[in-house]
């Protein structure tokens, strides 16, 4: 027969009520909530689950918006890629559905260096030129 001390025989016992009090818990929370409780949780979180996916994949068109002192010059989409050159030696490309400033004429050159973007505007300060990246809007028609 194994001689087991008794500190270890107590905390076996502890831990014995501890998981029957958790028990009892567990119990009182089934008198709490109903079948409908848990249904009605269940369907709350996969609504949400549903939902979340919907606006992840949901991907709109992205365009984008080419400014040169304040006035719009053009007005492209993401999905072509493009080469764009604009007077001053500044050159703008479109490739795999994001943008950059390839050339610019200005000193520091921090447009340039911003490189691939598909998020934030493209802004070269000297050259008071901006590129801003919008979602195309899609139009909802609600009838009767």
């Amino acid at each position: 027969m194994v001689n087991v001390p008794s500190a270890v025989l107590r905390s076996m016992e502890n831990f014995k009520k501890q998981n029957l009090s958790n028990l009892k818990n567990l119990a009182d929370l089934k008198k709490i909530f109903t079948k409908a409780d848990f249904i009605l949780i269940v369907f709350l979180i996969l609504f949400s689950g549903i939902f979340l996916m919907m606006i992840k994949n949901h991907n709109s068109e992205k365009i984008v918006e080419i400014y040169h002192h304040n006035i719009l010059l053009r007005s492209e989409s993401l999905i072509q890629d493009k080469l764009i050159e604009i007077e001053g030696g500044i050159t703008i490309e479109i490739k795999n559905q994001k943008i950059r400033m390839k050339e610019s004429n200005c000193k520091k050159q921090v447009c340039v260096q911003q490189g691939w973007n598909d998020t934030f505007p493209i802004i070269c300060v000297p050259n008071e030129l901006s590129i801003v990246i919008k979602q195309r809007k899609e139009d909802i028609l609600i009838t009767r």
